[in-house]
């Protein structure tokens, strides 16, 4: 009987690790306890690591679909190399050159850790056994004018000072969040938050590197499942400076849109006005005039050389789809013009 082509067995494979149902927490807590006695036993780190009783299981549709698309990927690339027959074992020879190859193509960090991921679920190979980029959220400089602690906070919760760089959210909404609330719109991401006083909002992201690092977020979760772990929170973490940050990062990118394309002004009012209307709300503001800061915050901002007048519609698209204010005031304050 002729041997099947990679591409088939690598499909197959996957298929033959549906585990819909299972409880990933359970295997995820079994593991830990194996891997716990083993230490305790003087085991190396080698050989508990090898203890892994989520392996051999993919617990959603979601992470199912998504594996074997890029199987399908891995697969297409072992034809196109001249390994149509080869067995699954074999396939493991070329995994690096796979990987090599989607970072010479200028594939994001994001994809070809999903890549190496999905292919190494396929056929059993060691996932830290490959060269591959580090997957980070932002890019962000970060000035010179932090605080000292923020060393300490990039040292101890890179992972989660990175994502609410992007994320722009609350302590509570961060800890909160879980797989479920991240959802696909149409062309759009969109995060849902349960934020103060219970209020149900929501951030769009439209952007597509933006969306794959949302999406990246939940990936290989359990729709109930949350994002960050209850350890990510302990200590000094200085979430609201990330916050902060992302107000800004999104301002100054509304600013750049209008200005290239006069036109998106009239999309971005109306985006505020719905965001307005979704809370039962009226803008009371003239969104055709600029926020110009009076008072002490005038005095202030004078005194550090900053701007003193702000696009209002770019302020308040800000409050509203980052933030979730409803005020121009607060959202320059205490997160666009603050020091």
């Amino acid at each position: 009987m002729a041997r099947n082509t990679i591409k088939f067995e690598l499909k197959k494979s996957l298929e033959q690790q549906a585990s819909y149902g299972r409880s990933k927490h359970a295997d995820k807590i079994s593991t830990y306890e194996k891997r716990s006695e083993m230490k305790a036993e003087g085991a190396s780190y080698e050989e508990r690591l090898a203890i892994n009783d989520m392996k051999g299981h993919i617990y959603s549709y979601k992470t199912m679909e998504t594996y074997q698309q890029q199987v399908g990927y891995f697969g297409d690339y072992l034809i196109r190399e001249g390994h149509k027959k080869i067995s699954l074992e074999e396939s493991k020879d070329y995994i690096q050159d796979y990987i090599d190859h989607l970072i010479e193509d200028g594939k994001s960090p994001w994809t070809i850790n999903t890549a190496l991921a999905a292919v190494c679920k396929a056929t059993g190979a060691n996932i830290h056994d490959y060269k591959h980029p580090r997957r980070t959220i932002s890019k962000i400089e970060r000035g010179n004018s932090e605080r000292q602690h923020d060393k300490y906070n990039e040292k101890n919760h890179a992972d989660l000072l990175e994502a609410n760089r992007l994320l722009g959210m609350r302590r509570a909404e961060l800890q909160n969040l879980r797989a479920e609330n991240i959802i696909e719109r149409g062309d759009q991401v969109v995060v849902q938050i349960i934020g103060k006083g219970g209020r149900h909002n929501e951030q769009i992201f439209t952007l597509a590197e933006e969306k794959e690092k949302i999406l990246a977020l939940k990936e290989g979760k359990e729709p109930n499942e949350k994002i960050f772990s209850r350890e990510m929170f302990k200590g000094d973490c200085d979430l609201h400076h990330e916050r902060q940050q992302r107000a800004i990062t999104v301002y100054n990118s509304v600013l750049q849109d209008i200005k290239k394309n006069p036109e998106r002004r009239e999309y971005y009012k109306e985006q505020v006005l719905k965001a307005y209307a979704d809370r039962g709300r009226t803008c009371h503001e003239n969104l055709d005039n600029p926020y110009c800061v009076r008072g002490a915050n005038r005095q202030r901002l004078e005194a550090s050389g900053k701007e003193l007048s702000y696009d209002r519609v770019a302020v308040l698209y800000v409050s509203t789809t980052v933030l979730n204010h409803t005020r121009s005031d607060v959202t320059i304050e205490h997160y666009i013009a603050k020091s």
